[in-house]
């Protein structure tokens, strides 16, 4: 207990003499400097302490702050090492399968990833590519960037990964599109579709087009356009098959490829007892330029009925058989002025070609 005493005594009288430290320099110079040079040692090391500890601390932060070195861990290589990867570069040096954090990245990412897959898939090792082929569809990334595509370079990421990962079942998804409420979105998916001319979607497009309530057909429509050859022999094959109240929108759409098909079922419709079905299948002949069926449509300009003749006189203008003039111009004479007027305009292609 003593000696407790006395070192805190001791301690205390160090204090008291720093208090009257400016006295003590004229009262005992030996006394000044006993207790000034301690005090000098005292706070040279505590300056000495503050700075280790200041730089131990920015060190930490430092490597802290340092970006991640990006290794694929199934293959690790010495001459990588202090590497920093892109995470493109990082896919692309994987080899049997992704890394888990590369893995964590594509899908905390999804579906904006998807360009990411697209741009690298072809310079990873079919290992790698196997895999991303999995998580591009396990994950629905298709579908996903589809429903919130904005404009067209998206759309090319989208066209470039449907070459990359065809499936039907995504295809289905992308012309039921077509079907939304939102007029955009019905946009976006004939921008979509149209881009991907795939063949595949054409059977599902023709249960769209006989879906009116469903599907807009306008819109429907404008895809079918997008691959006029395929459109046409398709429509003119199933019309026989069709209900009469889906037939006329069919031939109109067949009228607007302007290519040449097997008319055969297209002509049978110049007999039906539907006035339009008719008048429709005639566009579609003079559409498609089809002048095995001239005879038909010469007929058809003599028929009783005025609106025949005036379906007749347009047909025949866009087919452009010149074999057709005469009949056309003895029907700029017709009593009933919506015909004469039709003549006039198809002969008019006549004469400005």
């Amino acid at each position: 207990m003593d000696a407790s005493q006395s070192f805190f005594g001791r301690i205390g009288g160090f204090f008291s003499r720093l208090a009257q430290l400016p006295a003590l320099w004229s009262a005992d110079r030996h006394l000044f400097w006993s207790t000034l040079i301690p005090l000098l040692v005292i706070l040279a090391l505590a300056a000495l302490l503050i700075f280790l500890l200041s730089r131990g601390k920015t060190q930490e932060t430092r490597h802290s702050s340092e970006p991640t070195t990006f290794v694929p861990v199934e293959e690790p290589d010495d001459s990588m090492a202090g590497t920093i990867l892109s995470p493109e570069d990082r896919i692309i040096t994987c080899t049997e399968q992704l890394d888990p954090e590369t893995r964590r990245r594509l899908l905390r990412d999804a579906p904006d990833s998807l360009a990411m897959i697209v741009r690298v898939y072809e310079r990873c090792t079919p290992a790698v590519q196997k895999e991303l082929t999995e998580l591009v569809h396990g994950e629905k990334l298709m579908e996903a960037y589809a429903a919130g595509l904005k404009d067209g370079a998206a759309m090319g990421v989208l066209a470039e990964a449907w070459r990359l990962f065809p499936d039907e079942q995504v295809l289905r998804s992308f012309v039921e599109m077509l079907a939304s409420r939102d007029e955009a979105e019905q946009r976006s998916a004939v921008r979509l579709l149209s881009s991907l001319k795939e063949p595949q979607m054409l059977p599902m497009l023709v249960l769209a087009l006989v879906r009116p309530d469903v599907f807009l057909p306008a819109r429907v429509a404008e895809v079918f356009l997008s691959m006029p050859k395929e459109a046409a022999a398709l429509l003119s094959y199933i019309l026989p098959e069709l209900d009469d109240k889906h037939k006329q929108s069919v031939l109109e759409i067949i009228a607007q490829t302007g290519v040449s098909y097997d008319p055969a079922n297209v002509i049978a419709c110049l007999d039906h007892s539907d006035l339009r079905i008719r008048s429709a299948a005639m566009q579609a002949l003079g559409g498609g330029h089809i002048t095995e069926a001239l005879p038909q449509l010469l007929s058809a300009a003599n028929d009783r009925n005025w609106q025949v003749r005036a379906a007749a006189a347009k047909a025949l203008g866009m087919m452009g058989d010149s074999r057709a003039i005469p009949a056309l111009q003895a029907l700029t004479h017709d009593t009933e002025g919506w015909v004469g007027e039709s003549a006039r305009q198809a002969l008019s292609g006549f004469y400005d070609s």
